[in-house]
């Protein structure tokens, strides 16, 4: 497949448009998408404060930005919204800018690991909690580390049904896909102020100047360190992200990588506990208060009924008035009959007469 034809044979449904300033963002979990999406949210001109109005469980305003798109973000259509023809002419040779950034195994695995798991979103409670490899509520760094690890080595995320569909802890080259569409440039998290730069760059020739909004969004409570990746871990990761090793390996090396001193403070660590006290709070409130949403709902509006329910009633309905039609016919029929037999036939009433006269005569 060339990547001019990417776009349309297989759409990504991770895309963002910006049809009138030509830019495309391919999303990738994990990095620095939160930051993006707000950044291409503000560019469209959608209303930013409608965002935090979501009722969802989120941990901070900053990732109401995620959820609930196509009612929440009209003006940014996805690639599969736009007419097939004028796909093909979204290139970088047409004046596109096609971008997305990508981010190491080893630090996207841990901070997707942390904000989903260790600090307990509510979703992921709802649905993983029962689990041995999920994380305990941890009392020191040494459990974090113990939990982290048990985590890397059984690999939900390639073995549980529904864990396989979460793009938090998918192949980053699956969401990217770099050898089928066509990119200006994928870019490094690393290297945001060259994306920025770009970014600029481009709108200028668009006639437009205006300043990016990229709020820095991080819900990583405790820094990857060299310890989070010893004893093998690094390897296991290098091994269960082999796919995006192949596609952007050339960018990543263990030496280079940002690593924080070992040992996390106890107040780190306490900091921990407190975020999944938080978020379970959290997911208490969302869960009310989308309850009293849909009861509030339900007093405000009639109830909707399913449309076969109002097919089967229809019929019904045409049933009756069949019916009653073909009473009706057979009342009439009745009435013209009944009146037909009382009424006297002409040949009776001249041997009535006859025979009243003879009567007379004896």
């Amino acid at each position: 497949m060339s990547p001019s034809s990417g776009w349309t044979e297989h759409p990504p449904p991770n895309s963002f448009v910006l049809p009138e300033l030509k830019i495309v963002y391919i999303s990738v979990t994990k990095a620095a998408c939160t930051s993006l999406r707000w950044m291409i949210a503000d560019l469209a001109g959608e209303d930013l404060d409608s965002f935090p109005r979501s009722l969802s469980a989120h941990q901070t305003r900053l990732m109401t930005i995620h959820g609930g798109r196509d009612r929440r973000c009209p003006k940014v259509p996805r690639l599969s919204d736009l007419r097939q023809r004028d796909l093909s002419g979204i290139t970088p040779d047409e004046g596109w800018f096609v971008f997305a950034v990508v981010r190491d195994p080893w630090s996207r695995l841990w901070s997707a690991w942390q904000s989903k798991f260790l600090v307990r979103h509510a979703k992921y409670v709802r649905h993983y909690q029962d689990r041995l490899w999920f994380p305990r509520v941890p009392d020191d760094a040494a459990e974090v580390v113990r939990d982290w690890r048990r985590f890397v080595d059984e690999r939900p995320w390639q073995v549980d049904q529904r864990l396989r569909q979460d793009h938090h802890f998918t192949p980053q080259a699956r969401a990217v896909r770099p050898r089928q569409l066509p990119y200006t440039k994928i870019y490094d998290l690393t290297d945001m102020a060259s994306l920025a730069a770009d970014l600029g760059a481009h709108l200028a020739t668009q006639g437009r100047s205006h300043e990016l909004y990229l709020p820095r969004s991080n819900e990583t409570p405790l820094a990857i360190t060299a310890e989070v990746l010893a004893d093998g871990v690094a390897d296991r990761v290098r091994e269960l992200y082999a796919a995006d090793f192949r596609a952007f390996g050339d960018r990543w090396d263990l030496g280079g990588l940002r690593l924080a001193p070992d040992g996390w403070t106890q107040d780190a660590v306490r900091h921990v506990a407190f975020q999944t006290q938080a978020n379970e709070r959290i997911g208490d409130l969302s869960v009310r208060a989308k309850r009293l949403h849909r009861e509030l709902a339900r007093t405000r509006q009639p109830k909707l009924l399913p449309i076969e329910t109002v097919e089967r009633r229809a019929r019904s309905s045409r049933k009756v008035v069949r019916l009653v039609r073909k009473v009706r016919r057979y009342r009439r029929r009745l009435q013209v009959a009944t009146r037909t037999q009382l009424r006297p036939q002409p040949h009776e009433r001249r041997r009535d007469l006859s025979t009243g006269g003879v009567d007379g005569v004896a």
